[in-house]
């Protein structure tokens, strides 16, 4: 019972082996039972069968206890068969340990290959990757719409209203009259940096505006004709 026989491992193996023990009991008396369960587990018929008939002696043994005496010599046989049976009982479910176990091992195996079609079948009815994978796709439409806002969706920090101001996120309603009222002490914002300053905003925060707002372009100042050529005094 050592060597390893199925690929689930030995722990596994002694698992799924005490139902052997029940040839053990004295004399057969409960020797059936283990190739009942055997039978059950595995869905095997001759074990069942094989059940069957060692449990006719036990049974026999009874009868003849119960209506002939003691001293009877069908006593003495309906004991030794008995007997008998419980040592042939023993060497059986050793023999047939290896195959038991490679059959309840292919049968697990078995069962999970039908979960894993069932769920696939319920799936398919109740059309759940469709589902999924439609449900996925808004998703990553709204998340591109909120961090890739297109120029005209830009606020103009120095000339939105207030109601305008506060739609923006990590804005609200709060920030926005804030935001007003430091533009008209101000007289506008030239900037982001400007406008971080002013109102005193953390870093995280102005990440999560900047993509949405908007600033005056910086003024390039007119460039100066330079005189070519050589100058004369008059």
């Amino acid at each position: 019972m050592r060597k390893q026989i199925t690929n689930k491992g030995r722990k596994w193996e002694m698992m799924n082996s005490f139902w052997m023990l029940w040839t053990f009991f004295p004399f057969g008396f409960f020797n059936y039972i283990s190739f009942f369960y055997a039978s059950y587990r595995v869905k095997q018929r001759k074990w069942f069968i094989a059940g069957v008939l060692y449990s006719i002696p036990f049974i026999l043994f009874w009868i003849v206890d119960e209506i002939v005496d003691e001293n009877h010599w069908l006593n003495d046989l309906s004991f030794i068969a008995l007997f008998f049976s419980w040592v042939v009982s023993i060497i059986h479910v050793f023999n047939m340990r290896a195959e038991y176990l490679l059959r309840l091992e292919a049968r697990s195996l078995s069962k999970a290959s039908e979960l894993e079609q069932l769920k696939t079948l319920i799936k398919e009815e109740y059309k759940v990757d469709t589902l999924m994978n439609e449900t996925a796709k808004n998703a990553e439409h709204v998340n591109r719409d909120m961090e890739e806002p297109v120029t005209d969706r830009l606020v103009d920090i120095n000339t939105a209203t207030e109601e305008e101001i506060a739609s923006i996120p990590a804005i609200g309603g709060l920030l926005a009259k804030k935001v007003v009222a430091v533009r008209e002490k101000e007289g506008g914002f030239q900037s982001l940096e400007h406008f971080s300053n002013c109102l005193q905003l953390k870093p995280h925060v102005i990440e999560k505006i900047k993509p949405f707002i908007k600033f005056p372009e910086a003024e390039v100042p007119p460039k100066q004709n330079k005189h070519e050529g050589r100058v004369v005094d008059f």
